[in-house]
């Protein structure tokens, strides 16, 4: 389903603040002393605050600003404040802003703003030191910079920047305009320089941008290489004359080379694949052309047409490409050719046959060749889905290796009193998690790992259960499996995948791979809420079950999400007869795929099938599924086995 984007709900700020104060409001009742009723008055009074800051309409001196003081959020008051200001945003005030909050990420986001002002008015001194002074200056700051540089008599820095981004092979902002007429003024465009462009901007696709660049080359030899460059981008098969005679073009042939193969790839693989195939022992291995070599090789493979293996053979006879022996490899299981699978896990690098895939696939090739049971060593004790599967074989137990680092008052409390903790409890109590995460990501460059550690176990225990997953993540600590793998809202999975007759922990770690348990979670196609449901399945299912579909937003309510998310988790495990796998499969790929893999390869063992999945993301997604499922199982008693009882059958099959 894409990529997660984690974004708040699209709720108008009316709206929202509407139902915070109407759970305000309820809380008042609930709360158990003065300081619970202090913040939840100080979280009101700041809310209103923060519109009419936004709104220019709040000065520094309102009591409504001198109230909110000791509030966790007062910076973002100021910020807000601050920004609003036109001629009033200066470079003292962003300095006293970072000085009186010298922990806060707002200062950068102030200080680009402060950039920005100063680049349309043109105050040339101070954007060059507010320029200095950012991390990431966007293409349009870069573009004012080279004005700044000229403006103020450094014009060596300034061409040179404005060089570098001239020859980028795609069209640049209006701002870059004066930079880059001076360069042409200046006759500062070499041929050399003109050629690039030419070159990058083919490789981009970007042929009227080609045809532009070339008019500043003048050397006959750079004017022979760019016309020749942008004739063979226009007809890729002129680069088979062109290599039996380089001649000047030696230097540029691999590039020139890249472009043609590209161009071809963007029309058809198949094309692509018989320019490299014609070109044979002229293409020059360079990393880009090794690259693409490899990426049409993959496509071609991903078809699991075993004919293919004769065309990728001759593609790539070496062995030059690591990923597209991996597929070689597949395509020989998918044929279950053993001593073809194991000459190709030989082929790949010694760190690659390690790897836990291709030593599990190692020991099954090894044992069907030999006729005896596969050994897979120290495999089974690794906790991974070789590891499982391999446990599985073998009739051994399975290894978790949990490990979560115990810390004590001393480190936890100073942590959890701290004012970037309080800033992020405020904004998670708001929804506000994109922004917590910039606190966070502010705070963490402060803190050793074994503060970054402990506050990821806070931040789960204030159920910010996604935050600890990513840093598990980041600080490698892989046998956490508290902090990796939370067991919650497991009343609606038990409830409603229940109804539905299917595991709520298999539910459960559907939603651990699809959304890391963030409630939020929208992803850049769309999808939303922990199962992560589009809108237009959502619909459907409510349908489907007969009930009324409550809109868009309820989809990040996780019991709306879950109840509907197992009901198509349901629909899809039905279809495919009770297969976890492939329902698995079709959650992320859609049923109609699933379905056309499994006529191309309706025979195969289970593993096999899951290894040539053709979509690496799908293939992954699956892996992760069950082992997921199996950890959640072992975690909290509820043991499973990697494949059911329905599943064991085809996976047996690969056993005997």
């Amino acid at each position: 389903m894409g990529d997660i984007l984690f974004t708040q709900r699209r709720i108008t700020h009316k709206k929202r603040t509407r139902a915070l104060i109407s759970g305000l409001a309820l809380g008042c009742l609930l709360i158990s002393g003065p300081l619970q009723a202090d913040i939840t008055e100080q979280r009101q009074a700041f809310l209103e605050a923060e519109q009419l800051a936004k709104n220019g309409k709040l000065n520094a001196d309102d009591p409504r600003v001198l109230a909110l003081k000791d509030y966790p959020l007062y910076p973002y008051l100021e910020f807000y404040r601050l920004s609003a200001l036109d001629s009033g945003l200066t470079p003292s005030v962003v300095n006293r802003f970072s000085q009186q909050f010298p922990d806060s990420h707002l200062e950068g986001l102030l200080r680009y703003r402060l950039t920005q002002q100063l680049g349309a008015k043109k105050h040339w001194d101070n954007y060059i030191t507010s320029y200095n002074q950012l991390d990431n200056p966007s293409t349009e700051m870069q573009c004012l910079f080279i004005e700044a540089q000229l403006a103020a008599g450094d014009h060596q820095s300034g061409l040179a920047l404005a060089t570098k981004l001239w020859q980028e092979g795609h069209s640049q902002p209006d701002e870059c305009d004066p930079g880059f007429e001076q360069l042409i003024k200046e006759k500062a465009i070499s041929s050399d320089i003109a050629l690039s462009r030419v070159l990058n901007a083919l490789d981009e696709g970007n042929s009227g941008l080609a045809k532009y660049a070339s008019r500043f080359i003048v050397k006959a030899d750079a004017k022979s290489i760019a016309n020749k460059a942008q004739a063979i981008y226009s007809d890729p098969d002129q680069i088979l004359s062109l290599s039996q005679t380089p001649g000047n073009l030696k230097p540029y042939l691999a590039r020139i080379q890249h472009i043609a193969i590209r161009r071809a790839y963007r029309s058809s693989f198949n094309k692509a694949y018989d320019l490299l195939i014609a070109l044979g022992d002229r293409l020059i291995l360079s990393q880009a052309n090794t690259s693409l070599l490899q990426r049409v090789g993959i496509r071609i493979a991903k078809d699991l047409n075993p004919e293919d293996e004769k065309r990728l053979a001759r593609l790539d006879s070496g062995f030059t490409a690591p990923e597209l022996t991996e597929w070689r490899i597949r395509l020989a299981l998918y044929e279950q050719d053993w001593k073809r699978a194991l000459v190709y896990i030989g082929k790949l690098p010694s760190e690659m046959q390690n790897e836990g895939r291709w030593h599990y696939w190692h020991s099954i090739a090894d044992s069907r060749i030999q006729l005896q049971t596969p050994d897979f060593g120290t495999l089974p004790a690794e906790r991974s889905f070789y590891g499982f599967m391999s446990a599985e074989r073998s009739g051994q137990s399975y290894q978790l290796n949990q490990q979560s680092p115990r810390f004590t008052d001393e480190i936890y409390q100073p942590l959890s009193d701290s004012v970037q903790m309080a800033r992020i409890k405020e904004l998670i109590a708001l929804d506000r998690y994109q922004v917590a995460r910039s606190e966070w990501n502010q705070w963490k460059t402060a803190l050793d790992s074994q503060g970054r550690q402990a506050v990821a176990h806070l931040m789960r225990d204030m159920d910010w259960y996604q935050q600890g997953i990513i840093t598990a993540a980041y600080e490698g600590l892989w046998n956490d499996l508290q902090l990796r793998f939370p067991t919650v809202y497991m009343d609606h999975f038990s409830k409603h995948a229940s109804k539905q007759n299917i595991d709520p922990i298999w539910a459960l770690a559907i939603s651990r791979q699809e959304s890391a348990l963030f409630p939020w979670a929208r992803s850049s196609v769309g999808a939303r809420g922990l199962m992560q449901l589009m809108p237009r399945t959502a619909k459907h299912t409510a349908k489907l079950i007969g009930i009324r579909y409550p809109g868009t937003d309820s989809l990040y309510d996780p019991a709306v999400n879950i109840r509907l998310g197992t009901a198509y988790l349901s629909e899809m495990y039905q279809k495919f007869d009770g297969n976890r796998v492939y329902a698995s499969a079709a959650y992320n790929a859609g049923p109609h795929r699933v379905t056309r893999w499994l006529q191309q390869g309706h025979s195969l063992p289970l593993d096999i099938w899951i290894e040539t999945i053709p979509f690496d993301e799908t293939r992954n997604y699956v892996q992760n599924v069950l082992s997921f499922a199996l950890i959640y199982g072992e975690m909290n008693g509820q043991r499973r086995k990697l494949f059911n009882e329905q599943e064991q059958a085809q996976f047996r099959v690969a056993m005997r």
